[in-house]
């Protein structure tokens, strides 16, 4: 049987170098694996047709990453979980077709980008998000892979102002190595007045300045990137106790970044009245 998971992770401590399995590095994806091997659910990589949606750099966070496997057992979500990190989680599955592949058969993908508010125009922002938006070469957006298509189709591209913070949402049937963090940095400079509607159009043609390149926005800090979901044409069952592990990992989060913004704001009004 060919089962579809849904997998959330959470990699705060910057512990994982990436999603994608790398020898002698510990990953995401190999801590799947691993466990996977360990419930005997997975042997052999290639008899299981095991494969993923996309890959995560280092750093990047998940709600919805999809991966998929064929097994003779059956495969039990809590019994997975068990044997996983407490900050990986798989919290929903589907029994697919064999034919199934995560990446390929994906409707599109949905990423959000979270960084402060310093005062960027907004409505330039946006400008320049809905010229992204539709299908283009963004071969400059990202950085570059040999032969592979450069030409991707961005379904919706969102500009949010949330009280200090800015988030962008992009949506697209695939991505490109670094190209949602080199949107974002285009759209800020755009944003922060270094750089005109007129020269995203440029780098789009391939006839940008010389001081005008894209960069990845970083992913610590003062910059979270998160997959938030994969659309397929089918919906995933929920594993409640799955669930449950989730928003409890991310309830002690909570927890410990308000814990540690009271404090730091009281430490900081110890220093603010001292003449």
């Amino acid at each position: 049987m060919r089962y579809a998971l849904k997998v959330c992770y959470f990699d705060e401590s910057r512990e994982y170098e990436g999603f994608q399995r790398q020898p002698d590095k510990k990953t995401i994806e190999g801590e799947l694996i691993h466990s996977l091997q360990d419930l005997g659910l997975i042997e052999d990589l290639s008899l299981a047709a095991y494969g993923a949606a996309g890959r995560t750099d280092k750093g990047v966070h998940a709600l919805g990453q999809v991966i998929a496997l064929s097994t003779q057992k059956k495969l039990i979500v809590s019994a997975i979980n068990s044997a996983l990190p407490r900050n990986i989680r798989i919290w929903a599955s589907k029994v697919v077709n064999e034919q199934f592949h995560p990446r390929y058969d994906a409707l599109s993908r949905y990423y959000r980008y979270y960084t402060v508010y310093s005062r960027e125009d907004i409505e330039t922002m946006r400008v320049g998000a809905e010229l992204l938006e539709g299908t283009h070469d963004f071969q400059l957006f990202s950085k570059k892979v040999p032969e592979r298509s450069t030409i991707r189709q961005i379904h919706q591209l969102r500009v949010e102002k949330n009280e200090k913070f800015l988030i962008f949402h992009i949506i697209a049937d695939s991505f490109l190595w670094q190209m949602v963090r080199r949107i974002v940095d285009s759209l800020i400079k755009v944003g922060q007045g270094q750089w005109t509607v007129e020269d995203l159009k440029d780098l789009l043609n391939a006839s940008p300045k010389t001081n005008v390149y894209t960069t990845p926005h970083p992913v610590e800090n003062y910059g979270v990137l998160i997959l938030w979901d994969v659309e397929y044409p089918f919906k995933f069952e929920v594993d409640n106790k799955g669930l449950n592990q989730v928003k409890s990992l991310l309830q002690n989060y909570l927890g410990d970044y308000s814990l540690k913004h009271y404090y730091l704001q009281q430490t900081y009004e110890f220093f603010d009245i001292i003449p």
